[in-house]
């Protein structure tokens, strides 16, 4: 699958005094298989990106390709999933198997298959179908309802899934368990992983591509150096390191997480 932006731009309350262009002429390609990272500062354009990534909204100009392995109706918006930042809102069942199986049942597959597809979605993301199935997706814990929310993705089967701030708000055992689980997808599972985050450092050792945005525009894109230099320029980290070094404490170049912050503080002398 290839996904290619061409001069998009968009525009919220356009015609309207509160009028506000998001993305501005941004133009790019991704590949079949990618794991990329959308980063940037608050108010980059990092979630409307994937917005128009997953057809939740479109182009106000330019063009979005989606070039799909096949045309099944089953599949996600064009061949791309989309987990919401706050993946309760993508809610609406009793219990983890109805909500999950509910667009299979629309889509007048047979129980037999659901179930198996169900079994199969849960176990990719770590989540063991007969403890879950039965259980309210809202009395999840935060780290299970964003893998039960990415398994109902996968139910559909999309080649590409994409996902807004899947590590906000997560401690650092939850944030381990969601990166793991989605370079299991990208690696075991062949899909192309698309990441919108500020975060950028729990996604560091595993992301192949970083694309950074800046005012809605596109002002890096590269492997892992140029993953490094941004998370080292759009890190909290960063600040506490030039907080410290302003106070006579240097703890060094070089980016780094904040377990490994805590650590370098504890060695200074």
């Amino acid at each position: 699958m290839s996904i290619i932006f061409k001069d998009v731009t968009y525009t919220y309350n356009k015609g309207t005094p509160v009028e506000k262009t998001a993305i501005k002429g941004l133009s790019l390609s991704i590949g079949s298989g990618e794991f990329v990272a959308v980063t940037g500062r608050p108010g980059s354009g990092r979630s409307t990106f994937v917005q128009l990534l997953g057809g939740l909204i479109k182009p106000t100009s330019g063009s979005i390709t989606v070039s799909p392995r096949n045309s099944s109706e089953l599949m996600a918006c064009r061949g791309v999933g989309v987990v919401l930042q706050f993946p309760e809102r993508q809610f609406f069942e009793e219990s983890v198997y109805d909500d999950l199986s509910f667009p299979l049942r629309r889509a007048g597959i047979s129980e037999e298959e659901i179930e198996t597809r169900l079994r199969d979605a849960l176990n990719a993301v770590d989540i063991d179908f007969h403890t879950y199935c039965d259980r309210s997706p809202l009395e999840l814990s935060s780290g299970e309802k964003r893998r039960v929310a990415i398994a109902a993705i996968l139910v559909l089967d999309p080649e590409v899934i994409a996902l807004d701030e899947p590590l906000a708000g997560l401690d650092g055992r939850g944030k381990r368990e969601i990166v793991k689980e989605l370079k299991r997808l990208q690696g075991e599972m062949g899909k192309t992983v698309i990441v919108a985050t500020q975060d950028c450092e729990g996604l560091l050792r595993i992301c192949d591509r970083v694309i950074f945005l800046e005012n809605g525009t596109l002002t890096g894109d590269g492997g892992a150096e140029t993953i490094k230099g941004i998370a080292s320029r759009t890190s909290p980290i960063q600040s506490l390191r030039d907080a410290l070094k302003a106070k006579g404490v240097d703890l060094g170049n070089g980016v780094f997480d904040a377990e490994e912050a805590f650590l370098r503080i504890k060695g200074v002398k």
